[in-house]
């Protein structure tokens, strides 16, 4: 008589679940397909581009989402006298692309500038045309202004000549008689002047001539200064201009008395146009 030979444990196993390796195999190959499909999708994907700002936040120690703010600020308050390519707009707003002044101050003393505006009697001060406090909107909050530093910090270009400041130095007014002087002058100057003209000759595009105006002319002593007072938005249908007038010229320190006098002074103006 045969006997049958005892078959081994591993073979009764396998007899018991033929399909335990298959099965494995198969888990295996559904857990790593997919990290090796999305490696594959990835790699084949075109890179994202580098935020225009990544470089130079890099370099100045911060986010690049501080100078995308910094620009929008700039763009919003700033532009108005310095041109949407930060190049200046002639007799106002000085260029700030490749400019000394940026490049030879510190960020510190670039904010307390902005902050602070500079008055045409500053010495500094050669266009003739006053820069408001805080570019004319008491809302920017020092956390915007610094952004704006950090944006004027990419407008450097290293290697590149510095801008010129040629069309930025006008002769200084008069200080009495006629349109270069008398009661008002001054107050006009420091808070009408950045976009009427230092004389009030206007500035294209910006503010209009006040010599010579029927504007002026239909209006009250009373009537212009309520118009000063509240200034004129763009979305006013009689804007032309598509630039905002501030309340105030932007100087909210405007006392009555010496809107009067601004008033007064743009009386002048149109009298002697």
């Amino acid at each position: 008589m045969t006997h049958a030979r005892p078959t081994s444990e591993a073979a009764q196993k396998h007899a018991a679940d033929p399909y335990k390796w298959g099965a494995w195999a198969v888990a295996i190959v559904v857990i790593l397909t997919p990290p090796a499909l999305l490696g594959t999708v990835r790699s084949a994907l075109p890179r994202p581009e580098v935020s225009e700002f990544e470089v130079a936040a890099e370099r100045l120690g911060v986010h690049p989402g501080a100078i995308e703010l910094g620009r929008g600020t700039f763009l919003d308050s700033c532009s108005v006298c310095h041109g949407h390519d930060a190049r200046g707009i002639a007799r106002l707003g000085k260029p700030l692309r490749n400019s000394e002044f940026v490049q030879s101050h510190s960020d510190d003393e670039i904010y307390q500038v902005i902050l602070t505006g500079r008055p045409p009697t500053d010495p500094e001060n050669t266009t003739g045309s006053a820069m408001p406090a805080r570019a004319g909107n008491p809302s920017l909050d020092d956390r915007r202004l610094h952004n704006v530093v950090l944006y004027l910090r990419t407008l450097q270009e290293p290697g590149a000549p510095l801008a010129s400041l040629d069309d930025w130095v006008v002769a200084e007014t008069a200080d009495a008689g006629g349109a270069g002087g008398g009661i008002g002058h001054a107050e006009f100057v420091a808070s009408c002047s950045a976009c009427h003209g230092a004389s009030g000759e206007g500035i294209e595009g910006l503010g209009k001539p006040l010599a010579n105006s029927p504007f002026v002319d239909s209006k009250s002593d009373d009537e212009l200064m309520v118009f000063v007072k509240s200034g004129r938005p763009i979305w006013d249908a009689q804007n032309t201009t598509g630039i905002d007038m501030p309340p105030k010229g932007g100087n909210p320190a405007l006392s009555d008395e010496e809107l009067r006098k601004i008033v007064g002074y743009i009386r002048e103006l149109h009298a002697g146009g």
